[in-house]
């Protein structure tokens, strides 16, 4: 049998296209769709085989693929690449220390921590320097520091907790 042209072939499908892309609800993207679309309909006319069944059947499988597959990573992608407002990072910072205390209570209060909690107090808390710049001094990496800064306000949490109580 002799192969009909593809462009004969695009504008037969194009209604099964058109009410293919409405069915999905694309209407943002009609265009890019449709373009995918016909590159599903020209993989499926590149293995056309009339000895396997219908190509109507196959064209409609393929093209359905093409655009739920790119609907997915569409998704996919947007989910990872979603802009973080300012307002969301600042409202998740650590929270746990919000208590300005005098430097004796400081002082005071360090003594149960260990070196490396005693330089996050010290350093990162009081005098402002950085992870990164603490990082840097010490020869660690910028999240072992936010280790020491995260046992330090745990261990000091608990001890606020215990004088209160």
């Amino acid at each position: 049998m002799e192969k009909v042209p593809f462009e004969q072939i695009a504008s037969a499908f194009h209604p099964l296209i058109v009410s293919m892309i409405h069915k999905h609800h694309i209407y943002k993207d009609f265009d890019e769709y449709y373009q995918l679309a016909l590159i599903g309909l020209w993989r499926a006319y590149q293995k056309l085989d009339d000895s396997k069944g219908s190509f109507s059947a196959y064209a409609y499988t393929t093209v359905r693929g093409t655009i739920l597959s790119h609907l997915n990573a569409t998704a996919q992608r947007e989910e990872r690449e979603t802009p973080t407002e300012d307002f969301v990072l600042s409202s998740n910072e650590d929270q746990s220390l919000p208590v300005l205390l005098e430097q004796s209570i400081i002082a005071e209060q360090i003594e149960s921590l260990t070196s490396r909690e005693k330089i996050y107090v010290q350093e990162y808390l009081l005098k402002g320097y950085s992870y990164k710049e603490l990082a840097a001094k010490y020869g660690v990496s910028v999240g072992a520091v936010k280790n020491w800064g995260k046992t330090a306000r745990k261990k000091l949490k608990e001890l606020l907790q215990h004088d209160i109580d």
